[in-house]
Order: structure tokens, then sequence, then C-alpha cells
């Protein structure tokens, strides 16, 4: 009897202690989970100096390397390269800061760089949500502690080390590793940690700020990154130093100045990125040395060859640099840039439009402080309707205080479907079967479109405008065989009113259109009358754990009509160059047939979509490692030609290489069919 209760009293000490202990873990991690919000405000309005440098090894490479963007620089020739920089960071808050860099040097040919993706690995931000930028949940935010599986081993009263690591699955958005934490106070001194996201592999160790800095920052960062790509294996070292000593006067931009650069590194080279500027400077040295007998026409002779060599090394790159890399041309008051020739980002496909192709120039002009005008034209090509399509969008920015805007976009990006000619046709020449297959459902549509946008407080915008629409028929000929016009145009002022009672809130618009007659009597073309009302909120609500929910409601009539074609819509309408995963995968139907967009009366339209980094596809092993984000749709339509709400189902995820969304459709309780979309997100972020 005594040994069974001293059994039962050392089994509740036991218990008593883990008890404890496991209270006194949980009140150390909520200390950390707490510590950037006691402190955050330390950061605000701070300035540092951060000194980068990279060391590059090209381990393994082949042909395909060429086609990795910012990679062809270094796809032949040496296979190491060193670079130093350095930057001005300026805090205005820890989720808010402004960079500028201000010296470069670099081994890389002509001064480019390699890998710039790898910036985002300078700053780790432990206590937000994500560590770098809008990825990788971190471990120490109390909304991801549901993704993390913790333990503490206490080193001294003083210090602790916790160990974290993914709590259900291994997945790019999640990490592993071990932290040195100040029980007292939840401050992080030391971080090591590693995971893989967009094709590299990294592994980082992060030691925090002290008392001469805030203590939420990094103070230095030492990370190993590993790319494998088809054959190919780059290996690179970095390492950053914040709150560098030596600051340098805000106008300085220097590029290939080592001089500079010795002037501003705070620390030693290491004997391997030594040898890296050694062999760097051997071969920028003079390749020709006389001797005295041979004539200066010799040397002049043996000179031309190295200078034809140069010159055709420097042409081949600016092959690359046009066909992998966007092109960029920025001077003070000016700024363009054109996407690449070859960018599998920008080849898309759907069930119900095929393949396209398209490309982007952006540009922006700086008139003056306040004036500002952008000029961003998209062209592209739809591989099943064998048509190229263009939307040239000029902004004018007046008033940044009111974000006051002129708009004028002109563009043919709509081939809409419209039965309703081919109704009148077949009423007044009977159900011929010739009819058929001619196409004369089919127009092109070109339009213009201008809008004034003023901002007179928060929650109340007004946009004023007008819109153009000239559509032509595809069968021309037909339409003239059978007495009707092969062209029809609109000219309608518009009116816009935007509110946002909430300032965190959804966005309510209301829309007025007036279709105008032309006042010409002989004119080739029909003039469209009409009177539209178009109503839409919508709200995009970011919650913790990088999720995200969509809603979007609106619905649309006609009020005034004298033919009924064409039923042009502003938020229920066709796109014959879609977008990628964040663009207009959410608010829009993926299966639903053109000629349902231009012959309802009236519409009413809901959109839900959810997104999520970790919710099905994730969980599958090996491959659920990948998937970066998923999302769930449902969208749903009711129009006036057809009795029965149209409804799609939808769910698809992103990774590295591409986006997929797979579709189902329903009218009524009938099932229609079903579709898939993608679109390529490889190196979207080099």
């Amino acid at each position: 009897m005594n040994r069974l209760l001293t059994i039962l009293l050392l089994v509740a000490t036991l218990s008593c202690k883990a008890f404890a202990v496991e209270k006194e873990d949980s009140m150390l991690l909520f200390r950390v989970f707490n510590y950037q919000k006691e402190h955050q405000e330390n950061v605000n309005d701070y300035t540092t100096n951060v000194y980068v440098k990279h060391l590059y090894n090209i381990d393994r490479r082949n042909f395909v390397l060429w086609a990795v963007p910012s990679m062809h620089s270094v796809a032949r020739g040496r296979r190491t390269f060193l670079s130093e920089q350095y930057f001005r960071f300026h805090f205005n808050g820890i989720d808010d800061y402004d960079v500028k860099r201000q010296a470069i040097y670099t081994t890389i040919p002509h001064n480019r760089s390699a890998m710039p993706t790898l910036l985002e690995f300078l700053t780790p931000n432990l206590y937000k949500s994500t560590i770098y930028g809008d990825h990788i949940l971190s471990p120490f935010h109390r909304d991801n502690r549901l993704y993390y599986k913790y333990s503490v081993v206490r080193i001294y009263s003083f210090l602790a080390r916790v160990y974290f690591r993914p709590r259900f699955v291994n997945n790019t958005q999640l990490v592993n590793g071990k932290a040195l934490v100040d029980p007292e106070t939840g401050r992080i001194l030391q971080v090591e940690m590693a995971g893989e996201f967009d094709m590299i592999r990294f592994s980082t160790q992060t030691m925090q700020g002290d008392f001469d800095m805030p203590s939420i920052l990094p103070r230095l960062t030492k990370t190993d990154i590993e790319f494998r790509f088809l054959g190919n294996r780059i290996t690179s070292h970095f390492e950053a130093a914040f709150d560098c000593p030596v600051t340098l006067p805000d106008t300085v931009n220097v590029r290939g100045d080592r001089q500079l650069i010795d002037s501003v590194r705070p620390f030693s080279l290491t004997p391997s990125e030594l040898a890296v500027y050694a062999e760097y400077d051997s071969l920028r040295a003079p390749a020709v040395v006389a001797d005295t007998i041979v004539a200066d026409s010799t040397v002049v002779a043996q000179q031309k060859p190295a200078k034809k060599k140069q010159a055709k090394a420097m042409s081949w790159d600016d092959i690359g640099e046009t066909l992998v890399r966007p092109l960029r041309s920025q001077t003070e008051h000016a700024y363009l840039r054109l996407s690449p020739l070859i960018n599998p980002q920008y080849l898309s496909y759907s069930h119900r439009k095929g393949f396209s192709y398209k490309m982007r120039l952006r540009s922006r002009f700086q008139l003056t402080k306040k004036l500002e005008l952008h000029v961003d034209p998209t062209i592209g090509y739809n591989f099943k309707f064998h048509k190229f399509y263009y939307t040239v969008p000029m902004r004018f920015d007046y008033n940044p205080k009111h974000e006051g805007h002129v708009d004028l976009v002109w563009g043919n990006g709509n081939r809409i479907a419209n039965n309703t000619v081919l109704e009148e046709i077949k009423s007044e020449q009977g159900e011929l079967p010739e009819l058929e297959g001619k196409d004369l459902d089919s127009f092109d549509d070109m339009y213009l479109r201008g809008l004034n946008s003023y901002k007179f407080a928060y929650w109340l915008t007004l946009e004023t405008g007008f819109v153009f629409h000239q559509r032509k028929a595809v069968n021309a000929l037909a339409m003239q065989q059978y007495g009707k016009p092969s062209e029809y145009r609109s000219f309608a002022p518009s009116v816009s009113l935007k509110l946002r009672p909430l300032k965190h809130g959804p966005v309510i618009t209301i829309d007025y259109e007036r279709g105008m007659k032309s006042p010409r009597k002989e004119r080739h073309y029909e003039d469209l009358e009409y009177e539209r009302w178009e109503f839409d909120m919508s709200v995009k609500h970011r919650m913790s754990r990088m999720q995200t929910l969509n809603l979007r409601f609106g619905g649309g009539f006609y009020s005034h009509r004298v033919k009924n074609y064409f039923m042009d819509y502003t938020n229920f309408r066709d796109n014959n160059l879609p977008e990628g995963w964040d663009d207009d995968w959410t608010g829009n139907f993926q299966l639903l047939s053109a000629r349902y967009y231009n012959n309802s009366d009236y519409y009413a339209r809901g959109n839900i979509s959810y997104e999520s980094p970790l919710l099905l596809a994730s969980l599958v092993p090996i491959v659920g490692r990948y998937v970066e984000r998923e999302r769930a749709y449902v969208n749903s339509i009711l129009l006036q030609t057809v009795h029965r709400p149209y409804t799609e189902l939808g769910y698809g995820f992103t990774c590295r290489i591409f986006s997929v969304g797979a579709f189902a459709s329903f009218f009524g309780n009938e099932f229609e069919e079903v579709g898939a979309k993608f679109t390529f997100e490889l190196f979207r972020r080099w």
C-alpha cells in the first residue's frame, strides 16, 4: 500500500511538473508572438545603411540557362561571380519601407545582375505573418501557430532555444529551424531556418538587432541558396549587414566603382571572394604585351581579333537580353519597360478560348512633380480565333491628393457574339440551311473609352466620361447580301459614382450610360440608342495566414433601347486576353458561352472565391509541398434570356511552374460541361 501511494505521489508530482513546464513554454511563445506589437514603434522613421554581397557558383549549366530570366549573362564563360551592393533603408513602419541602392560593383559581364529575386531574402520579417514579402508563413506570428509544432529547450535562465517545424505537412510556404530567445521578454536573438520557394532552396541564419538598432529588425543575415532547373545547378552565398557606419549622400547612385565599395564594406572579403576579384582583374588586363622589336602595326593587328571577339560576345548578350529579359530604360523623368519576346508567363489556355499569348509595354513620363502620364499598351494573339488583340490605356494624373486622373482606352479586345441579327435574318429569309456556319452572329468590337475620375472624399469618387463602340461583322459580305448593315456604332456619355461607406469596407458602384443617335442622316452604319444602369458591390477581405475572401455582387439592366443589339455591360463582359492568377481568376465566368454576354436585357450576378495557402492539394504527399496557393470559386448569374440561373463551381491552385483551375457549369440543376484554364507562372517573380 505504501509503495502504491509512493508511485501515485511520484506520478502526480511529475504530471504537475510537466504541466508547469508546458505552461511556462506557452508563456514564452506568447511573449514571442507579442514582441513586435510592443516594440514596432521603435522602427517608425528609422534609417539604416545596408551592405550586401553575393557569391555565385555555377556548378552545372547547359543551354537551358539562356532562357532563365537574368541568367543569360552567366550562361557561359566563367563559373564564379561576386557582387557587392550598398543600400539606404528608410522605415516608415515595420511593413512600410523605402529602399535606395547607392552603389554596386559586380564581376557579372556588363555590370548586370543575376537572380534579383534573391533580394527578397535580404530582410526577413520574423514577426510579420509572412517572412518574405507576401509568402512563407512565419512561425513567430500568432495566427500561424496552427501550421507549426514547437518545442522549447531551456539553456540558461536568461536563454532558451525554440525548435519549430511544419505541423501537418512540409510545404513551400512553411519553414523549419530553431531560434535563440530571451524567455523574459520574448525577444528573438538569432534564428536558423530552411525552406524552399519559387525553385530556390534556402538556409538562413539571422541575428536580430540589439540596443543600437530596433530589435525587431535583422542586424546580420547569412543565406545559402541552391537553384536547380533542368540540369542546371547554381549555388549562392550572400550576407547582408545592417546599421553600417558609412552614410553616403542621398544623391549617390554609382555602378562599377571598386574604390567606393572598398570604402563602405563593413568587413573583409574571404579568400575565395578575393580570388574571384583576382581572376576578374586578370581577364580585364590588356591581353597584348608588345616586345620592343615588334612593330606598332603588328600590335594593332593582334588587338583587332580581340576587339572583334568582344563585340561578338556583346552582340550575343544583347540578343539574350532582348529575348528573355524585359527591356528597360529609365531617366529622371521617364520609365519604359517592355516584356520579353519569349515569356511563358504570358501564354495562357482556357477551355473556351484556347491558347493566347500577349506582350506588354509599361511607360511613365513625369511632366512636373504632380503631373504624370502613363501609357501601358498590351497586344496579344488568340490562336483559336486567329486574331490579334490590343488594348492601349493612357492615364494622365493631375491631382495626386484627390486621385484625380483622366483615362483614355483604345482597343479591340472583345470579339463578341450576338444572335439577334441572325434571328432577324431568319425571320425575314426563313430557316435557310446556308445561314449556318457563316459567322453571322460574330462581330469585332473596336472601342474608345474616356474617363475623368476625382475623389472628393475617401468614401466618394465621381467618374464622368464617354464610350464609343464600332462593331463590324466578321462576315461583312453575307450581312450585305441579306440586307443588314455590316457595321454598328454607338456613342454614349457615362456617369459613375463610387461609394465606400466604411474605410475598409466594400466598394459600391453605380454606373449610368446613355447611347446617343448620330445627327448624320446618310451613313453606311447603324446607330444604337439605349439607356443602361449597372450596380456593383465588391470587397477583398484579407484574413490571417495569407487567406483572402473575394466577394462581388451586382446587376444591370437596359431602361431604354431601340433595338435589342449588343447589350454591352461594364461589369459583365467577355475578355479575349485573360490575365493570370492575381488578375481575373475571380469575378469572371470561365465556361459561359460568348453569346450570352450581349443579348440580355438584364443580369444579376454573384461571385465568391476563397484563397488559402494550405487547403486541399497541399496535403497530397510529395506533390503537395510545391503548392503555393489554392482557391475555390462559386460564380452564378441570372439572365433575362435564360430563365434558369447559370452557376460555375471551380477549384484552382498555383505552384512555381503554372496556375491551373478546373470548373464545372450548371443551368439550374442540370449539369452543362467541365473545363480547365491554366497560365504559366514560371519565373514570374524573377
